[in-house]
């Protein structure tokens, strides 16, 4: 089985540095082009079905790529983004000066590290895997199936295919609307076909500034 991974396209959040957690905030322009673009990328695929978070950006991104393929968006609540807690809606800058102590811990290792008001990564980690297992058991061995998730969600199912600790998430970047591709066979396991814009699985450039917590 293939799974395309893709988060959601830009927001006016995304395009401000602003910490998008939970926070449900549409799509801009942009990204709404983006997925646009992305339908068309794969216009060509056999795509068997379409799963999203439950969150409005990676439904209307998902919606867009599923109408080119006439296909209903499943939503699972699993793949939606790490909750950010008190510091949705804020800037880098902000959680520096309010939060020092704490941005200082999650650069060193922030796997265990319970966001204020949020969740851990590695909770984030555990639910993303069970929505990639569900999608692994609900269809045939040779389906392709497009995952429309979020930054952290990704880098979480990422970090666990190649084995990389969850506290080195920063090894892969995903940025708006950037399909990683892996796969999953009975007897080999799963493996990383593509990375964004590489085509041989190695990591692609540091997450810098992708969302305020990276």
């Amino acid at each position: 089985m293939r799974i395309l991974l893709l988060r959601h396209g830009e927001t006016d959040w995304n395009l401000q540095g602003r910490c998008q957690g939970v926070a449900d905030i549409d799509l801009n322009d942009t990204g709404r082009q983006q997925a646009g673009e992305i339908a068309a990328a794969l216009s060509a695929e056999k795509i068997h079905a379409i799963y999203s978070s439950d969150l409005k950006r990676a439904i209307q991104t998902a919606e867009i790529i599923g109408g080119a393929h006439r296909l209903e968006v499943a939503v699972d609540c699993d793949f939606r983004e790490l909750d950010h807690g008190a510091f949705e809606g804020l800037t880098f800058a902000d959680i520096r000066t309010s939060y020092p102590d704490f941005l200082g811990r999650w650069r060193s290792a922030p796997a265990d590290l319970v966001v204020p008001g949020g969740e851990r990564l590695v909770d984030v980690e555990k639910r993303a895997w069970k929505g990639i297992e569900r999608v692994v058991q609900g269809h045939p061995a040779n389906a392709t199936v497009v995952v429309v998730s979020h930054n952290f969600p990704i880098l979480t199912v990422l970090c666990r295919i190649t084995g990389t600790p969850l506290n080195d998430y920063r090894a892969f970047r995903v940025a708006p609307c950037e399909l990683h591709s892996i796969s999953y066979d009975s007897k080999a396991g799963w493996s990383i076909l593509q990375l964004g814009g590489g085509d041989d699985g190695r990591p692609a450039a540091p997450n810098k500034g992708t969302v305020s917590l990276s």
